[in-house]
């Protein structure tokens, strides 16, 4: 009798185990189900949305006129309620489509610049920064547990000819010309854009607080090359190469090159997008 009963019992604690797993296989089908068919809340302020006039702008082509009309595209337009301080900003030489979040957890802008004789784009950023990402911005399928604060910035860029003549030892002394031209470019057409940081004549506190975290991520990069300057040759691998961050622990930059374009892609907390095929 006490066998049999011994038997009942292991029998019946194997049936709650097996239910117990098959409970756990349940949930987590359900989970990448609803990933996977899009259950889970929409993201409201996509990447793809927010960045919009940046990549719709095309360098060497794209006249002031095109660019100011992007914004005026559907693809742009935001539910009310949605984003907050929308703004255009604009001077002799450059766009910028600037923009926050209605809970100030996102902020993003965009900003062209043109040649001042052709009158056509020369150089393009995008920048945004998430206080609580909790999925990759041009991922929205990889999520991030926990949330994390990250910045993004693309640009694209006609390299200064200047750097395309100069006889460098190394290809690598040419990608760190390259990566300090267009860190100090980049200020210099922020200031340009806006005015000093103390007193900007035009935009909105967005832009500075964006010239000032740019400014940073730089800092930290260029602070990195110097230490050692043969990182440089990774700047170019899928992976990019990774600098610290002053405050938001470390990042990561790829930058290539061809002929006489550049493209800057700079993570934060973020992982760096594929590289484009």
């Amino acid at each position: 009798m006490t066998t049999g009963r011994r038997r009942i019992i292991r029998r019946k604690a194997k049936a709650v185990r097996g239910i117990l797993c098959m409970a756990a296989l349940l949930f987590a089908i359900c989970l990448s189900g609803c990933g996977a068919l899009g259950y889970l809340p929409p993201e409201r302020l996509p990447y793809a949305k927010l960045a919009f006039p940046y990549a719709n702008t095309q360098l060497k082509t794209g006249a002031t006129l095109d660019v100011l009309n992007l914004a005026r595209a559907p693809e742009y337009q935001f539910e009310r309620g949605v984003a907050d301080e929308l703004l255009l900003t604009q001077s002799d030489t450059a766009v910028a489509f600037s923009g926050r979040s209605k809970d100030k957890r996102k902020s993003w802008l965009t900003m062209v610049v043109f040649d001042e004789y052709r009158l056509t784009a020369k150089r393009k950023y995008f920048f945004l920064v998430d206080e609580r990402a909790e999925t990759v911005p041009t991922q929205p399928g990889r999520y991030l547990v926990p949330p994390r604060k990250g910045l993004v910035f693309d640009s694209q860029f006609v390299v200064d000819p200047e750097i395309l003549t100069t006889p460098y030892a190394t290809q690598e002394a040419q990608r760190v010309a390259m990566v300090r031209w267009l860190a100090d470019q980049f200020q210099k057409d922020m200031t340009a854009l806006v005015g000093s940081s103390d007193a900007p004549a035009r935009g909105s506190a967005l832009l500075s607080i964006s010239g000032m975290m740019m400014r940073q991520a730089f800092t930290g990069l260029l602070v990195e090359l110097d230490k050692s300057p043969g990182l440089a040759q990774t700047l170019a691998d899928a992976q990019g190469m990774e600098f610290p961050h002053i405050s938001m622990n470390k990042g990561r930059a790829r930058l290539l090159v061809q002929d006489d374009l550049a493209a800057m892609t700079l993570r934060v907390n973020f992982p760096l997008d594929p590289l484009p095929k």
